[in-house]
């Protein structure tokens, strides 16, 4: 009877251990994804509001939930000031929500992919149009999604003309509307 009772002590404490082992095995996997996404954007903020999700989990987003999507690379200066802002806006609104969902859209762009396809289809009215008619997702991309349905997009920086800097175009002015924008975008999700 006593090798019975150590046995189940034992299995319990391995069982136990294994847990907590898990635990903070997750922990450090979500900093990991935090720092790296901090050293692509140059965001100094380790809670930083974006996850990396790959384009099954986007388009799932956009079936009958509510969140907010992120378009954008690390290779645009644009994306950096854009993601840093956003960061910031959300921050002091305390969006938690759940984490803004970061894909990195060059990808999926260069690859013309169906899934891409049906973003483009999702986001058709919210996207420019070429001399062809034709549309691309522009980065940075942003779009607010409450129960499936788009109530908010922004892709304003998207587009301006590469002889403007992201230092001169992001002025104060500009940033406190940016931040006003994006306070009255969550006040539709929440």
């Amino acid at each position: 009877m006593n090798k019975i009772k150590i046995l189940g002590i034992l299995l319990l404490a391995v069982g136990g251990a294994l847990l907590i082992y898990s635990h903070f095995e997750k922990v450090k996997n979500e900093q990991i994804i935090i720092n790296k996404f901090n050293e692509e954007y140059h965001i100094d903020d380790e809670e930083n509001v974006f996850s990396y999700k790959n384009i099954d989990e986007v388009l799932d987003l956009f079936e009958q939930k509510t969140g907010i999507v992120f378009f954008c690379t690390p290779s645009s200066k644009w994306c950096h000031k854009y993601a840093f802002y956003l960061n910031q806006a959300l921050k002091e609104n305390n969006y938690t929500e759940s984490k803004v969902y970061y894909l990195d859209i060059s990808k999926e762009r260069s690859l013309d992919s169906i899934k891409y396809q049906k973003l483009l289809t999702l986001l058709d009215s919210y996207l420019y149009k070429n001399d062809q008619n034709t549309s691309k997702i522009n980065m940075p991309d942003l779009t607010f999604i409450k129960d499936g349905v788009i109530v908010a997009h922004d892709n304003e920086t998207s587009l301006i003309p590469s002889d403007v800097k992201d230092n001169e175009y992001w002025n104060n002015s500009k940033i406190n509307d940016f931040k006003n924008k994006i306070k009255n975008y969550l006040e539709v999700i929440r």
